[in-house]
């Protein structure tokens, strides 16, 4: 970006030179500080201009992410974080949780029910 030479409290500070014969300002003066506010309006201009088409760019390929994202996961509905899991899918992971805690239940009580009825030497006498 071009040098920005003044800021709004140069522009409404400025104080111009009198002219020693007659009332008024030097125009010479006058002139070369509105030449200066010119070339900063152009940099100014030229920079909203090039922020706009990066943002443009940054829309598209932002666009194209989300494009693939839909084509990779059709089927998945994508969740925020503000919207609550639905309760039939909490309840069918309870009921997961559940069977394999109850399936790991079951295999000790049949495995402590063998040695009772084999005896502890059960695995080493076959």
């Amino acid at each position: 970006m071009e040098q920005v030479k003044y800021t709004q409290k140069d522009i409404l500070e400025r104080v111009f030179k009198q002219k020693r014969m007659g009332v008024g300002y030097d125009p010479a003066d006058v002139d070369s500080f509105l030449d200066d506010i010119i070339k900063d309006y152009g940099a100014f201009g030229s920079r909203v201009e090039q922020l706009k088409s990066e943002v443009a760019r940054l829309q598209v390929a932002l666009k194209d992410a989300q494009d693939q994202l839909v084509a990779v996961k059709p089927q998945q509905p994508v969740q925020t974080a503000s919207q609550p899991q639905p309760v039939e899918d909490q309840r069918q992971a309870a009921v997961a949780q559940q069977a394999a805690v109850t399936n790991l239940d079951l295999i000790k009580r049949v495995a402590n029910l063998e040695r009772v009825v084999f005896g502890r030497d059960h695995n080493s006498a076959e």
